[in-house]
């Protein structure tokens, strides 16, 4: 007869067995859930373009010859890229349209709108060349003062400098300069007329103003290192008469500014040269006002 205490014994360790299986098995009770878990991850900040809502002045441009630089005397290239839009002059009509940047891939937009004012035949041709180079454009590099746009190749398509990207202490920009002497193209130097004034300022977008002792005048200038040119040149229409000696000493100046080549600093004074380095104007600086 079987010994009841180790029947007893082995019924418990049987049970004991029965409940570690049905614990193991059971379905657990649900934890809560992990709040972080549940909500999807922020989407990332896109990161800020870098030369969006600056002004730059383009500087040159892919042609058939290759990296061209802008035209002297052109108007002043200036050029606005914001809220996938952009706006500029190719030096003569302006232009604006449409672009699209995703990490250091940049498109421009199909159709771009442009006036239809004609001008000089460098200036048609670098209109041309510059909106091709537009088309090419699949790319760009970009630092502080500088910005690339490259083709398919990593070719420069279009080069722009920052406007204002000049050193605060360039002693050519923010200053007036006032006509003390110019050259009359035979040798002779001359001075302003008694009682007129005639000033020159160039500001850093690549912009000139001034008097030319009858009219006031505006136009553009671009300049590398030493190098100058100024114009095209456009005058207000005052009082002087055509035979007025003031009307034509205006015109003796703006003659003389279309020359200019190159320019230098010395003492205070502002020289304008030509081409051959001669002196074309001898210009003052005005103290602040």
């Amino acid at each position: 007869m079987p010994d009841p205490l180790r029947a007893l014994v082995g019924m418990g360790v049987m049970l004991a067995l029965a409940g570690s299986v049905q614990a193991q098995t059971a379905p657990s009770a649900s934890a809560p859930a992990d709040p972080a878990q549940e909500q999807p991850a922020p989407e990332s900040e896109p990161m800020p373009v870098p030369f969006v809502g600056l002004e730059w002045r383009l500087t040159a441009y892919r042609s058939d010859s290759g990296l061209t630089e802008v035209v002297p005397r052109s108007r002043p290239t200036e050029f606005r890229f914001e809220d996938g839009q952009f706006s500029g002059s190719t030096g003569c009509n302006r232009i604006q349209g449409a672009y699209t940047v995703e990490g250091a891939d940049f498109r421009f937009g199909e159709g771009l709108a442009a006036t239809r004012m004609a001008c000089p035949g460098p200036l048609m041709q670098q209109e041309a060349a510059v909106i091709q180079a537009f088309q090419a454009v699949t790319r760009y590099r970009h630092t502080p003062d500088h910005l690339e746009l490259l083709d398919e190749h990593g070719e420069i398509a279009l080069r722009f400098s920052r406007l204002g990207a000049e050193t605060p202490a360039d002693p050519l920009l923010g200053r007036t300069w006032k006509l003390d002497s110019y050259s009359d193209g035979h040798g002779a130097e001359l001075t302003p007329i008694k009682g007129t004034r005639i000033d020159l300022s160039f500001d850093p977008r690549g912009r000139i103003s001034g008097s030319d002792g009858c009219n006031r005048y505006l136009g553009g200038f671009t300049r590398s290192g030493q190098a100058l040119s100024i114009g095209p040149i456009a005058t207000t229409l005052m009082a002087c008469t055509a035979s007025d000696a003031h009307a034509e000493q205006g015109r003796a100046y703006a003659e003389l500014l279309g020359q200019v080549s190159a320019y230098r600093i010395e003492n205070g004074h502002l020289l304008l040269l030509d081409a051959n380095g001669a002196i074309l104007a001898r210009l003052q600086a005005m103290p602040a006002e």
